[in-house]
C-alpha cells in the first residue's frame, strides 16, 4: 500500500516538475520577445501641426445650421433648443405650420438659387451645382424645426394671424439668407471650383 501511494506521488513530482520546466520556458521566450522588441527602434509622436487650408475637400458632409451663431443671437437661443426628456411631445402640424411650411418651401425652391449666387459674388466664391443643391437640401431638412421654434417663441395658442404668420415667414427667410451667407463666408477655398 505505502509502496502504491510512493509511486503515485513520485509521479506527481516529475509531472509538477516537468510542467515548471515548461512554464520556465515560455517565461524565457518571453523575456526575449520582449528585449528585442525594447531594441528596436521605436517612432515618438510629440506635436502634431493640423492645415486644414491646404486640404481639397472633395465631399462635404454634414449639418448646416440656420440661425445658430453665438455671437449673433446670444447665449440663451441654445438653451431655447434644449427639450426636455419628459416633455418630449411630437407635435402636430396645425393649418399655421402648414402655410408657414409651404411658403417657406416655395421661397427656397423658387429663391434659394439666387440667393446662393448672390452670396457667391459677394464672396467672391464659386460652387458646382451639386454642392449648391446639397446646402439647399440640407437647409430644407432643418426648415420644419425652426417653424416650430418660432411657434413656440411667438405662442403657439395665441390666436391665428397673418401679421404673426408673415412674421415668422420673414424670421425664416432671414435664417436661411443668413445660413448661407455664414457659410460661404467659412467656406475653405479649397472646396470652391476657382
Amino acid at each position: 500500500m505505502w509502496h502504491d501511494y510512493f509511486k503515485q506521488l513520485e509521479a506527481y513530482l516529475k509531472w509538477q516538475q516537468q510542467k515548471m520546466q515548461s512554464l520556465e520556458q515560455a517565461v524565457n521566450a518571453l523575456q526575449q520577445q520582449y528585449e528585442q522588441l525594447k531594441k528596436k527602434p521605436h517612432t515618438t509622436i510629440e506635436k502634431i501641426e493640423y492645415h486644414f487650408d491646404q486640404l481639397k475637400v472633395e465631399t462635404l458632409e454634414g449639418t448646416l445650421n440656420i440661425g445658430l451663431n453665438p455671437a449673433t443671437f446670444g447665449e440663451d437661443t441654445i438653451e431655447n433648443f434644449a427639450v426636455p426628456q419628459s416633455q418630449t411631445i411630437i407635435p402636430q402640424p396645425t393649418p399655421l405650420f402648414r402655410s408657414i411650411q409651404t411658403a417657406v418651401h416655395s421661397y427656397l425652391q423658387e429663391e434659394g438659387e439666387n440667393i446662393i449666387a448672390r452670396m457667391e459674388q459677394t464672396y467672391n466664391r464659386s460652387l458646382d451645382p451639386t454642392y449648391r443643391q446639397f446646402i439647399l437640401e440640407d437647409i430644407a431638412r432643418q426648415i420644419d424645426d425652426r417653424i416650430h421654434f418660432y411657434l413656440r417663441q411667438h405662442g403657439e395658442n395665441e390666436q391665428e394671424n397673418d401679421e404673426r404668420q408673415q412674421n415668422i415667414i420673414a424670421y425664416l427667410k432671414r435664417d436661411i439668407e443668413y445660413s448661407i451667407e455664414t457659410f460661404l463666408k467659412h467656406l475653405p477655398r479649397e472646396g470652391m471650383n476657382e
